[in-house]
């Protein structure tokens, strides 16, 4: 069976999973198997293969093409639109991923009911802001870089109305979102 229909019923299967259970735990795993399929389905036009490596830290996804001798790895993020109480975000944590430069891109999937809404893609560039300007008021204690998406951008003022505390990424994110939706170019150049 080949990479990209594995791939898919893996993806099949977890999203039935979740679905079913509505056990929120899923998600991640759901998430790094979506883009894994998206990337093989993509990618094996250019001879990529994809990986996902399974890992707690550290990058969630490999892609390959051995004929250009070209490795990427890819970090998948998960945000809600859908939970009182939360922000949607993508969690970096401390910012050393980025910092140490641990991935070439990251795909942030924004999930409502359980399912991926939207799907916003970065390189590592476009991120390093998120490590440089901690949070003064961290998602928690453990977790002050993060990227925020709220929807569109008078949300996000609102949210952030000290102008101080808004990354210029987040910014951008708002005002251009079809600078990062499905924009999976971004990986492959």
């Amino acid at each position: 069976m080949s990479e990209i229909k594995v791939l898919k019923r893996i993806t099949i299967n977890l999203l039935k999973a979740l679905q079913e259970s509505q056990d929120i735990r899923l998600v991640p795993y759901y998430a790094e198997y979506f883009v894994a399929w998206a990337l093989s389905v993509n990618g094996s036009k250019f001879g990529y293969n994809v990986k996902v490596l399974g890992k707690r830290r550290g990058p969630d996804l490999v892609i390959r093409n051995a004929s250009r001798n070209i490795c990427k790895t890819i970090e998948v993020k998960t945000g809600h639109t859908d939970r009182p109480g939360f922000a949607c975000t993508a969690s970096f944590r401390n910012g050393k991923s980025i910092e140490k430069k641990q991935f070439d891109s990251c795909v942030f999937l924004v999930f409502e009911n359980l399912e991926p809404k939207e799907c916003f893609l970065f390189t590592l560039d476009e991120l390093k802001e998120v490590a440089e300007k901690k949070r003064p008021y961290p998602i928690t204690i453990w977790d002050p870089c993060a990227l925020f998406w709220y929807g569109d951008i008078l949300d996000y003022n609102k949210a952030f109305p000290n102008v101080e505390d808004r990354l210029s990424i987040e910014i951008r994110l708002h005002e251009h979102p079809e600078d990062f939706k499905n924009r999976w170019d971004k990986i492959f150049l």
